[in-house]
């Protein structure tokens, strides 16, 4: 199985919808999508999620499924400074690195400033949802802390024996294709779910540019159980060939296409 996850295109957050930027983006990126196989889209039912992938499903004649969960990470909490709300995800270093609560999987929403607005609660919903959306497909996550899923067993006890890279055509392996239209702070806390990290480790150090494409792959090393690795982190080929400039919106800098 693999899990591709789509951040929207150049957004309008006012508005919330796509700049013309945007709509440009979408297009080279509509093109790249009707090349996949791709056996479910879901998507956030936030506008500039739903505008990003809406011309693709029309040329393919699909449908999305609408998860209300899968909306942005826009939770507020009280700033330890100002005392005023801020995002949960977006902290000036020397507050980031000062606090070694979230460089913890298991402690990060157990900081003062995370209590404060019940981030604990409106994660657990999220990855509690997402881990639901999964047994759909056969994969079950063995343990809330423990980022490895029972499947249905693609390999044998013998072959598990022996340390080899089994290519996709040596075996009959799961070749599930799901697509996320989402936003960067709510697929950073999947992620992080996916691969026993802290998400704020991926928000604080990691960008992904609009209409980037995500993959994350499943990887059985052991008969029926399966943990997800990421194989492509922020893709922009689709926009780099057609010579559209990389949007930086939500990185505090310039986007080095290289």
């Amino acid at each position: 199985m693999h899990l591709i996850f789509i951040r929207h295109g150049d957004p309008d957050y006012k508005n919330d919808t796509l700049t013309e930027k945007g709509k440009r983006e979408v297009s080279f990126l509509t093109e790249r999508i009707l090349k996949w196989k791709v056996d479910d889209f879901y998507v956030s039912p936030y506008g500039r999620a739903q505008a990003t992938i809406a011309p693709a499903l029309e040329k393919l004649g699909r449908t999305a499924e609408t998860l209300d969960w899968l909306h942005e990470f826009d939770f507020r909490i009280s700033d330890p400074v100002t005392k005023k709300e801020r995002s949960a995800w977006d902290w000036l270093p020397r507050d980031y690195y000062g606090e070694k609560k979230y460089f913890s999987r298991w402690d990060w929403f157990k900081a003062k400033t995370m209590k404060s607005g019940s981030i604990e609660m409106h994660a657990e919903k999220v990855l509690s949802s997402f881990d639901s959306l999964l047994t759909q497909y056969d994969y079950t996550r063995i343990e809330k802390d423990l980022p490895v899923y029972s499947c249905f067993p693609h390999i044998t006890d013998e072959e598990a024996t022996v340390d080899t890279h089994l290519l996709p055509d040596q075996k009959d392996l799961d070749n599930k294709n799901l697509v996320f239209v989402c936003h960067l702070g709510v697929m950073f806390l999947i992620i992080s779910h996916l691969t026993g990290l802290s998400p704020l480790q991926l928000w604080q150090g990691f960008f992904v540019a609009p209409t980037s494409v995500t993959v994350l792959g499943a990887e059985e090393r052991v008969p029926g159980e399966v943990v997800f690795r990421v194989q492509q982190l922020g893709d922009v080929k689709h926009l780099i060939e057609h010579g559209e400039s990389v949007s930086a919106s939500g990185f505090y800098g310039n986007f080095l296409n290289i």
